[in-house]
């Protein structure tokens, strides 16, 4: 191939032209994007029961949703955060989920569920969205509000 060229320099130079024509028409057609779409599959189930231990509920909320949801179709994995008058349970979805069918789905699992404590508030289920944020600061000092937020401006 070397000696071809060597023998045919406008051959490579015409190779190379022809090269660098089809690299520039492939780059209008390619998919450019800064940040990749993801998806979370996620929904939340939150449960109040005021005065409540975080054991205690665990054993009446967690034992009862977590079953619930556990063998929904296309459930990944489960996972309950507990703690004083309050639980969490993650319920992750595979991707490519259909999450308004899940979000359903979820809540029609909960809604079946007749032993929640009477006294705790009734379950808050909600699907994660990702939104995106760009940048975000935090900015604290020993300055009147006034100046940190000129700061933070400028």
């Amino acid at each position: 191939m070397i000696a071809l060229f060597a023998r045919h320099p406008t051959a490579a130079n015409l190779l190379m032209a022809a090269m660098l024509v089809v690299g520039l028409l492939a780059l209008g057609r390619m998919n450019k994007q800064f940040f990749p779409d993801f998806g979370i599959d996620v929904v939340l189930v939150t449960v109040t029961w005021p005065g409540a231990g975080a054991e205690d509920v665990d054993n009446a909320i967690v034992q009862a949703v977590e079953p619930e949801v556990r063998f929904l179709d296309r459930v990944k994995r489960v996972v309950s955060n507990s703690q004083e008058g309050r639980t969490s349970i993650s319920v992750e979805f595979e991707a490519g989920t259909d999450m308004q069918a899940a979000l359903a789905d979820v809540e029609a699992a909960v809604s079946r569920i007749a032993t929640l404590p009477e006294d705790s508030e009734a379950p808050w289920i909600r699907r994660i969205v990702r939104y995106e944020n760009l940048l975000r600061i935090v900015l604290s000092g020993d300055l009147p509000e006034r100046t940190i937020k000129t700061w933070a401006t400028q």
